[in-house]
């Protein structure tokens, strides 16, 4: 659908055109053999329900030809998952591709761990608390859920951008349109959509089954198959449209698989692919860094990669489900993954002390000949004794290695250090990135601190996508 000298322009077929889908029940063929599709025109041509079906049939408001009254009853059938997944945009997905989509976008976290680890919003968590355990049945009309989860004019704003982001991340889908019922149960005005969970819809198993994968190996099928059903796709279009990165665009050649490795290479190879022959001192890294994370993750760690016990086998032992304990492994895969974990491992237990070792005499020598003692002095000196810093707070960043004003100046030097080290999150994050401002220690040139400037950081996003 496109607008053309402000009118809207529907890019149909005739309709007796080989590639014309008339019914509903062709339609629903046609998503299940393709396996996921748009439902209007987008970067990808021939990719959408729109130019499969007759342009004049769009809102005639007959449900026997109108691929508009169609997405009610493919959304009610239960059989084809209904909602703004491409881009913000409305399309299909069908039940064999559902726990690809769900996997890849969810990144293989389930919704309260993504709340956990702060990469959900607090609007977000408003609507999905709605879903929560104990309501994970429910059906809620969207003014419902905009009332309920606190959004409208005295409340919380972008209630149309965060249903759709959630969307987007599977974690929600429309389960049918209804018109809404008045106080003695009399129905009025527009049909209007009813989301659910996709879990609710076609089993909680079912749609985390691919959680055992890792998330970019789904998006790498989903990539390739819309390359095999439209290979002159371009990359940038495929982007566009899934949200596939570029570094997850299958290479078309296959790729032979690696002899099994024993614990502990098996873990830091799937974590860092290239240290397959790790000394003692990474291994002892490695141990350093999986105590850093949650208790559950450590568990899980060491009953899949040192234990060889399969997420079903772990999920019987611990009261979850398979892909519930798959995602978790996955999540812990990612922690350690990030740059103040990971570096202990690459560097090693030792080479990783007697780094920061270095790096804070570095700093002392350069107060020093700047002439200003007092800062070269608290270079060794516990956090702490800066305003703001506490002793819980110094306590927690001892436990990852940052002993000292010194080594805590170099971690703010990078933008990834915040949400890295347990109990220290965005907010206390902050407060201790102005606590070295105010002292002196750091400058506004440090990316920590430009860090808590919004502006920079989303520019600073948009140019790493853009790039």
């Amino acid at each position: 659908m496109g607008n053309e000298g402000g009118s809207w322009i529907m890019y149909g077929v005739e309709p007796d055109d080989p590639e014309c889908i008339h019914t509903v029940d062709e339609a629903i063929e046609y998503i299940n053999r393709i396996g996921f599709l748009p439902l209007f025109k987008n970067v990808i041509p021939g990719f959408s329900l729109e130019e499969h079906t007759v342009a004049e049939h769009w809102w005639s408001e007959n449900p026997a030809v109108d691929p508009w009254e169609w997405r009610t009853i493919i959304a009610e059938g239960g059989k084809v998952a209904y909602g703004k997944f491409f881009g913000g945009k409305a399309g299909y997905i069908s039940k064999k591709w559902l726990p690809f989509f769900a996997n890849y976008r969810r990144d293989g976290y389930d919704f309260d761990a993504l709340w956990d680890d702060e990469k959900a919003s607090r609007r977000q968590k408003k609507i999905m608390d709605l879903f929560a355990e104990g309501y994970e049945d429910a059906e809620l009309y969207s003014n419902e859920i905009k009332k309920r989860a606190g959004f409208g004019a005295e409340g919380e704003k972008g209630f149309e951008g965060t249903i759709a982001d959630l969307q987007h991340m599977l974690y929600l889908c429309v389960k049918a349109f209804r018109q809404k019922r008045n106080k003695i149960g009399q129905e009025y005005g527009w049909a209007v959509a009813v989301y659910a969970t996709p879990e609710h819809i076609f089993g909680y198993d079912y749609v985390r089954s691919a959680y055992c994968e890792e998330p970019l190996e789904s998006g790498q099928k989903i990539a390739r198959h819309i390359m095999d059903i439209y290979p002159d796709a371009s990359i940038d279009q495929i982007i566009k449209l899934i949200g596939v990165p570029v570094g997850v665009v299958p290479q078309r050649k296959k790729v032979k698989k690696e002899k099994k490795v024993t614990y502990p290479q098996n873990l830091i190879v799937e974590i860092k692919s290239d240290l397959k022959n790790p000394t003692e001192d990474q291994i002892l890294g490695l141990e350093f860094a999986i105590e850093q994370l949650k208790e559950l993750d450590q568990e899980i760690i060491s009953l899949h990669y040192e234990k060889g016990l399969t997420y079903k086998e772990i999920g019987e032992l611990t009261g979850r489900s398979g892909a519930r304990c798959g995602s978790l492994a996955r999540r812990a895969v990612l922690s350690l993954r990030k740059a103040n974990r990971i570096a202990w491992i690459v560097d090693g237990y030792k080479g990783r002390l007697s780094k920061i070792n270095n790096q804070v005499e570095e700093a002392r020598q350069q107060f020093i000949a700047e002439g200003k003692p007092e800062l070269a002095a608290l270079m060794l000196q516990s956090p702490d004794v800066l305003n703001g810093i506490t002793a819980r707070h110094a306590s927690l960043l001892m436990n990852v290695g940052i002993v000292n004003i010194g080594a805590l100046r170099e971690v703010m030097k990078t933008d990834l250090w915040v949400g890295e080290i347990p109990g220290i999150a965005e907010t206390i994050g902050k407060k201790l990135v102005y606590a070295m401002y105010n002292a002196g220690v750091i400058d506004d040139t440090f990316e920590a601190y430009k860090e808590t400037n919004r502006e920079y950081y989303l520019a600073k996003i948009r140019k790493e996508y853009e790039g």
